[in-house]
């Protein structure tokens, strides 16, 4: 009898671990195509990627803002303390012409309009803006990409620490059971002790699993929970089935050279730095406009008219400034582009490396998936012939489990392939461009 009592409190154990992972999934189920809708409408980075949108909303106005007028209003008081006496030049001066100023307070106000006419950084400026949008387009698509690939990844890590969860529970309830074998056949006198101990060794080892991969399917759903902002309780199901074509990697190569976001996000970059430099460059040529100008003064002189104003029409040619600050600005700049289009030209060739590489791991599991899964028929079989041969006294205990830890280790193995292959053709519609809002489901 004391040596039945570690087997019950064991398998006690196993039965309570296993109702605590089935208790934790009898909740509402939260199907995948919900998880990512749940996350798009939610996660803070495509949040700050809708701000960036509307602010790059505003860069297309610079250039029409450039053409707008400038209207300035001055005002002014001067305080004059003690009458100012010209000279009247020996006569020259008419008689009526008085050459004292008067000490008077004197008020003025002027009121100025500047309206460009012409000015070549409106281009400039207009073509700036068209690439601010686009990098900010981008930069959404990246980000909700990258989201639905979280989640996606996520929510089959959930189905896989599961799936590992209950290889572990069956691996704890066949243990148990040939524990129970051992302890007969040693009751019986047709089996030495050591098998039993082996036997509860093995059981132990399970018990350890169990509770590793509990605690994996609570890590896992942590995280699909953070990702997809829920709080209560929920389930997951395996999603239906997607094809994907996994014949030749060229279609996805094409695809990621004409819609991978993070691409667009480069290259809206170097047009951005493009038309940065053609501002400069506009900042060194000539421009055209008018400016008017309106006084109002409480006290007129003979250089001052009160209600006097002035229209000018002004081409304006910069010759120096500043050290030619100006023409380093634009050395500067170009030499950036030179840079910008460097890295764009390196990002394209990384990119279909990564392209290749994601394409080879989709096609590496997929033909692994099913070579896992005839390892787990193979495993199965072998323990169940193995085990009816122990009981009847032809097989080994020791051929028994360790004909039980390699069906384990090949059910293990399956449910990593399966999952690992479902993420690997995310992945793969990540870098190519193709995740979009539907559901990529189990391939």
């Amino acid at each position: 009898m004391a040596a039945l009592l570690p087997v019950g409190v064991s398998w006690w154990l196993v039965i309570a671990l296993s109702w605590g992972v089935c208790c934790a999934q009898a909740a509402p189920l939260l199907t995948l195509e919900e998880a990512r809708s749940r996350a798009l409408a939610t996660h803070e980075a495509l949040i700050a990627a809708r701000a960036g949108r509307e602010r790059a909303g505003v860069a297309s106005w610079r250039a029409w803002a450039a053409m707008g007028p400038t209207v300035h209003g001055t005002g002014s008081y001067t305080r004059v303390r003690e009458p100012i006496s010209l000279p009247s030049f020996g006569g020259l001066l008419p008689e009526s012409f008085n050459t004292t100023v008067v000490a008077q307070d004197v008020v003025r106000g002027i009121l100025s309009v500047t309206q460009p006419l012409y000015t070549h950084e409106f281009w400039a400026l207009r073509r700036l803006g068209q690439a601010e949008i686009a990098a900010s387009d981008s930069i959404y698509r990246a980000a909700r990409q990258d989201v639905l690939l979280a989640v996606t990844a996520a929510y089959y890590d959930l189905l896989r620490t599961q799936a590992l969860a209950g290889v572990a529970a069956e691996a704890g309830r066949l243990a148990q059971t040939e524990v129970a074998h051992a302890h007969a056949r040693v009751a019986a006198g047709e089996a030495v002790r050591s098998d039993e101990l082996r036997a509860q060794t093995q059981l132990a080892q399970a018990e350890q699993q169990i509770v590793a991969t509990a605690g994996g399917v609570t890590a896992a759903a942590d995280r699909l929970r953070r990702l997809t902002a829920t709080q209560e309780a929920f389930e997951v199901a395996e999603p239906p089935p997607a094809a994907l074509d996994l014949a030749a990697p060229e279609p996805f190569v094409t695809s990621a050279h004409s819609g991978n976001p993070d691409l667009a996000i480069q290259e809206a970059q170097l047009a951005a730095a493009r038309a940065e430099e053609q501002r400069r460059l506009a900042a060194l040529l000539p421009s055209v406009g008018t400016r008017w100008n309106y006084a109002r003064l409480n006290h007129t002189t003979f250089s001052e008219l009160d209600g006097y104003w002035t229209l000018v029409f002004a081409v304006q040619v910069p010759l120096f400034e500043g050290g030619g600050t100006r023409h380093l600005d634009l050395a500067e700049q170009r030499a950036l582009v030179k840079q910008t289009e460097a890295q764009v030209a390196g990002f394209r060739r990384d990119l279909e490396v990564e392209v290749r590489n994601a394409y080879v791991t989709a096609r590496t599991l997929d033909a692994q998936l099913s070579a896992a899964e005839r390892q787990v028929e193979f495993a199965r079989e072998s323990y169940r012939i193995l085990s009816a041969q122990y009981e009847a006294g032809v097989a080994t205990n020791l051929d028994v489990l360790s004909a039980l830890t390699v069906r384990t280790q090949a059910e293990a193995n399956q449910a990593g392939v399966r999952y690992a292959r479902a993420v690997a053709a995310v992945q793969l519609k990540r870098v190519a461009g193709l995740l979009g809002d539907t559901g990529e489901s189990t391939p």
